[in-house]
């Protein structure tokens, strides 16, 4: 396990750069002038190139890049070209929302959808199957978008139960936050947990057909212990990457929930920073980002290989 951990790393280190480099590369080909952007259309062609001298945009892409790299490499992520703020502190303002928004997301996912796709796998065909292959169906069907705009309008203004926008920062009132959190976690959650399900579900249809489970159950063991002993596990590992994989999509999804909600997240920062040209939020944005992605897949092949060892990947 341990030389899988280096190989994951050693892989993760060079591919973080090379995701950065193309997001500067996309930025360097826009036709967008950050300048410009950033002063205004009223202003002056000798002010733009000013501010352009002042932030670098006459040198040469590559050189930029390196610039870049040479600040990260002592830990500074550049200021922002909008109020002259440290990209490292706009982060640290925007992340706890955004974590405790995916992270309760993810919870929430896995809490719902892997009890039910195993319980129905192990039924395939049974009511339980029957009703939550269809509820999954029509929610797959329904814009994410339009799925929080609808949660917002039943439980907010129509059954005034919870407020209708996010939690703007993270505060110690944890019952306050959980209130806040609730609508926005359920709209990243629910397309989640129908994918997560289905997964679990066809996981553990599979397995309960091996067999050696045929055998257990032939034997006189209960439904209980067989899932608990037999299934659960070997089924778990298909379940458990997808859930890896899914964090970075909710990361995503973020972006466009707390945008909805008015929340003060990564996600609505990275996009404003993108209307903005605002170049080293984006590129600090990424950066933090393509390392969480990369080190829950890195968890959740640890997970795998506890689970089930020899399905771990060489």
């Amino acid at each position: 396990m341990v030389r899988m951990i280096g190989r994951r790393v050693a892989i993760a280190v060079p591919l973080v750069f090379v995701v950065s480099f193309l997001v500067f590369a996309l930025t360097a080909v826009s036709s967008t002038d950050p300048a410009r952007a950033i002063l205004g259309e009223g202003a002056t062609p000798a002010s733009v190139a000013q501010l352009r001298h002042q932030l670098g945009l006459d040198q040469p892409a590559l050189v930029r890049y390196g610039h870049w790299l040479a600040q990260l490499f002592h830990g500074d992520l550049g200021q922002s070209w909008y109020g002259n703020v440290p990209v490292t502190t706009k982060i640290a303002q925007g992340l706890p929302v955004t974590a405790a928004l995916v992270l309760a997301s993810i919870a929430v996912t896995a809490a719902v959808a892997v009890p039910i796709g195993l319980y129905a796998g192990m039924r395939p065909g049974g009511r339980v199957d029957r009703i939550a292959g269809a509820v999954t169906g029509f929610l797959l069907a329904m814009p994410e978008f339009w799925v929080a705009l609808l949660l917002v309008l039943l439980l907010s203004q129509k059954a005034h139960l919870l407020p209708g926008t996010g939690t703007t920062t993270i505060t110690a009132d944890v019952w306050r936050d959980i209130q806040y959190l609730t609508i926005p976690v359920i709209a990243i959650s629910l397309p989640q947990i129908c994918a997560l399900y289905r997964q679990t579900r066809a996981s553990a249809t599979s397995v309960a057909r091996q067999g050696y489970v045929r055998t257990a159950r032939a034997g006189g063991i209960s439904e209980s212990e067989l899932l608990r002993t037999r299934v659960a596990k070997n089924a778990l590992v298909p379940a458990v990457t997808l859930l890896g994989l899914q964090l970075g999509r909710m990361i995503g999804i973020a972006a466009v929930v707390e945008s909805v909600y008015g929340m003060q997240g990564i996600g609505s920062m990275a996009v404003q920073a993108a209307l903005n040209s605002d170049l080293p939020t984006v590129l600090g944005i990424v950066l933090v980002t393509a390392i969480v992605v990369m080190a829950a897949n890195l968890l959740a092949d640890v997970t795998c290989f506890y689970l089930a060892p020899k399905a771990r990947t060489t």
